[in-house]
């Protein structure tokens, strides 16, 4: 990445803040855009755009690292310019979003803008860009009328949320209101109501809402590994996200699978995974053998729930597929002779995958508008099964190429 930004550097000849100042010019083209009649050359103009002020954001943070240019104006100038967009698009989706989001995703935007002026943001930007441009890609989408239906509305509000929360824990900590050592629990508590909003969404019948639940939950258990191996934690670290883990990855699927079912099988099939799950997670606290921390032994709860939530959403009107999926869940759990890597620390690793955000969302919010509550589900079932799936593939194969030569 550092020699792609090198070559940048040379072959540009513009100095960033110059680019910075171009964004404002495709602020105004959208505002423009935005009184013209609705029609699809509209919206594709809209995309365009967004994707065109993207790209200028990258290349004026890009020319400054590669030529050493970072300056106190020059990222004050970039925050002022990034702000705008946020109000255009927020304006747009007021229809759609609750109005308390958006006025607290504007809020603390600003109150970053003005940690930033006091010198006091200490932060990763790069990770907050990707989620940022992840969650205004979402919101865009929205407004344009490209992602219709509740499904949509409830994905992005929630992605806004994930936004909103984890800026939020990053402010207080600038301000040396929140301790490093309480972040990672914080986060972990977040997890916990997740997993109790996945609970109640199922109590009402809304399992779409579960699963997004959970994925929420997933977020916010990643950003608490990140901040406890940055941050470090208190004693009871290990444990809160156990419980909270515990609760939205092994409980809030049991239920669910209880009010999607119901009766006997409901609590049956219910009970054994919330069991079974719990018992996963027992068994890895305690037992610390296994100490590559980039890896699990087996299919990781996260990725067992997701597969039991996105069969009740696809396969509700056929039980014995429901069953055989959860069956093949817990199956994949217990796969301890497979290594499966860990997602989260990939994720926060690689900057290429942060910034491959907005394409899922785009992905995710085309399958809704096609298919609706099918389509999101579908993907997220498909691409969790092929993460189970191919590991355990590569070790059969292995397995079989040490018999043939033998």
């Amino acid at each position: 990445m550092e020699s792609f930004e090198a070559r940048l550097g040379a072959a540009i000849p513009l100095p960033p803040n110059l680019i910075s100042l171009a964004k404002i010019l495709v602020i105004l083209a959208l505002i423009l855009l935005r009184m013209m009649a609705d029609s699809p050359a509209r919206a594709e103009l809209a995309i365009a755009l967004f994707l065109l002020f993207g790209l200028l954001d990258y290349l004026d943070g890009a020319l400054a690292r590669a030529r050493s240019q970072t300056t106190f104006f020059g990222r004050i100038l970039d925050h002022l310019t990034d702000y705008p967009l946020l109000l255009v698009i927020s304006y747009q989706c007021r229809s759609f979003l609750p109005v308390s989001l958006l006025f607290g995703k504007l809020l603390l935007d600003l109150v970053v803008i003005a940690l930033n002026v006091l010198g006091k943001e200490k932060s990763e930007s790069w990770l907050r860009s990707g989620l940022n441009y992840a969650t205004l890609l979402a919101m865009l989408l929205l407004g344009l009328g490209l992602s219709p239906g509740p499904f949509s509305s409830v994905w992005v509000a929630q992605l806004l949320f994930i936004n909103i929360a984890y800026t939020a824990i990053v402010a207080l900590y600038c301000l040396n209101v929140l301790q490093k050592r309480f972040i990672a629990d914080a986060l972990s508590g977040a997890n916990l109501l997740c997993g109790v909003f996945s609970m109640h969404s199922a109590l009402q019948g809304h399992f779409s809402h579960s699963l997004l639940f959970l994925l929420l939950g997933a977020a916010f258990d990643g950003f608490d590994g990140a901040a406890a191996r940055k941050w470090g934690g208190t004693r009871w670290g290990i444990y809160s996200d156990d419980v909270a883990d515990a609760v939205n990855y092994a409980i809030a699927p049991g239920v669910a699978l209880y009010f999607a079912l119901g009766g006997l099988s409901g609590i049956i099939l219910g009970v054994a995974y919330s069991i079974f799950t719990i018992s996963r997670l027992v068994y890895f606290t305690f037992n610390k053998s296994y100490g590559d921390p980039d890896f699990f032994c087996g299919v990781p709860s996260t990725v067992g729930g997701i597969i039991s939530l996105c069969s009740i959403i696809l396969f509700l009107r056929t039980p014995a597929i429901l069953g055989l999926m959860v069956g093949a869940a817990c199956m994949l759990m217990v796969s301890f002779d497979t290594h499966y890597r860990h997602l989260g620390r990939a994720l926060a690793t690689n900057r290429r995958i942060i910034y491959g955000m907005p394409a899922a969302i785009v992905l995710l919010l085309i399958a809704n508008a096609v298919w609706h509550q099918a389509g999101p589900a579908a993907i997220i079932l498909v691409a969790s099964v092929l993460y189970g799936l191919l590991p355990t593939l590569v070790h059969l194969k292995n397995i079989a190429c040490r018999a043939s030569c033998h």
